[in-house]
């Protein structure tokens, strides 16, 4: 405030000497003309002499109070503090557009294995845990009441083959009826068929994996007696995992099979996943307005786990020229944005465009230039024409 004061001060005593410097040179005319007044060629030249002399004094008295004026607001102009900013330079580079959702993650492949036929368990040769390819041994339930089903039908088989045969026999010499025949036939294909579907059974007593992947449940323990489809295990495929997006019908025409994805977990924050879409479901469900997006997932090192909760981010344009600024240099007010341009240590607010958002830049289309330098920090203590003091400056980040 003493700054301003004395500013003032010496404004107003620039304005008062050029006020004294222009009453001085009037006074002077004015001695001049009543010394030449005597006679009227003396009066006529004297005239003339005194407005020349007036003029020269108007223009020596201007110059001096605008020499005044200048230096006084040079003065207050140096006296009024700068408010310090951090800048960055506007610059081109490569901005991207991303959708941006989250889900928990899933299995490529799961399976539900169950017993086919019922049973005791007798063994389990897996835990929790284990990795395990189609078709190895899970679970052995007990088997020797279908070994002595099967045995009986195959001795059933034999006679009733037998009986076959010599009714065939019989039958090319039409010995017998065609409905004994028929009775002989029909009784022989009906016990072999008996006998396939009970080593159908012993064959299945054996639980086996219907996948290749990790068993991630198991429901049974030795002892237990199994009714038929009843679940034993659980196990899902863990080299790939799948993030499945219900996505809003206006994003249904830049999100296409192929993009670019990228996906962090909260269980592993430092750490960026990437992957692809992989599907993109052909209609949209009517009661959500959203339609379904697949994005598969490399789990090569196991890091990933079904379940896990995850943000999903799916690339859908590239702009590889584009203007941009750090996000931090725009300020949006009532949907206008803008920014404080620097130049000459003078700040000067810009209306502008914006477009993509990405990696912590903003695409800026309207309002700024390549190579100039925008407030980026202490936009809050600035209003057009402000002077600043730059402090510390900053490029626009490259994208990740």
């Amino acid at each position: 405030m003493s700054h301003n004061r004395f500013a003032a001060s010496v404004l107003c005593a620039a304005i008062a000497a050029g006020c004294a410097f222009a009453l001085t040179g009037c006074g002077s005319d004015d001695a001049a003309a009543a010394t030449t007044g005597g006679s009227p060629q003396g009066a006529s030249g004297g005239s003339a002499q005194s407005s020349a002399s007036q003029g020269t004094a108007g223009t020596g008295t201007e110059q001096r109070a605008a020499r005044f004026r200048n230096m006084a607001n040079s003065r207050l102009a140096e006296d009024v503090p700068r408010v310090p900013v951090a800048v960055a330079e506007v610059r081109r580079g490569v901005v991207e557009a991303y959708y941006r959702g989250s889900t928990n993650l899933t299995a490529a492949e799961e399976a539900v294995v169950v017993a086919r036929t019922l049973g005791v368990v007798e063994a389990l040769f897996v835990e929790e845990g284990d990795v395990v390819e189609a078709g190895q041994p899970l679970a052995q339930l007990e088997t020797e009441r279908l070994r002595l089903e099967v045995a009986r039908s195959r001795t059933q088989l034999a006679n009733l083959k037998a009986a076959y045969e010599r009714a065939e026999r019989l039958n090319a010499s039409q010995m017998i009826s065609p409905t004994e025949y028929d009775a002989a036939r029909f009784g022989y294909q009906t016990e072999l068929t008996n006998l396939r579907l009970r080593e159908y059974e012993l064959r299945e007593a054996t639980i086996r994996a219907t996948i290749g992947g990790v068993i991630t449940r198991r429901h049974i323990k030795v002892g237990h007696t199994l009714a038929q489809n009843a679940p034993a295990f659980e196990m899902k495929r863990l080299d790939n995992i799948e993030a499945e997006l219900n996505v809003p019908e206006r994003e249904i025409q830049r999100i296409r099979p192929g993009q670019f994805a990228r996906v962090i977990v909260d269980a592993l924050p430092d750490d960026g996943f990437e992957g692809e879409v992989t599907r993109v479901a052909p209609e949209v469900d009517p009661t959500s307005g959203t339609f379904r997006v697949t994005v598969t997932l490399d789990n090569a090192d196991g890091r990933l786990k079904p379940g896990m909760f995850g943000r999903v981010d799916v690339r859908t344009d590239v702009r590889a020229n584009a203007l941009l600024t750090p996000l931090e240099a725009v300020v949006t007010l009532r949907d206008r944005s803008s920014l404080f341009v620097v130049s000459d240590d003078v700040a000067e607010r810009r209306q502008v465009t914006t477009g993509y958002v990405s990696d912590g830049n903003i695409e800026i289309l309207t309002g700024a230039r390549e190579g100039e330098q925008v407030v980026m920090t202490g936009q809050d203590g600035l209003r057009d024409g402000t002077r600043v003091s730059i402090v510390e400056g900053y490029a626009a980040s490259e994208p990740s």
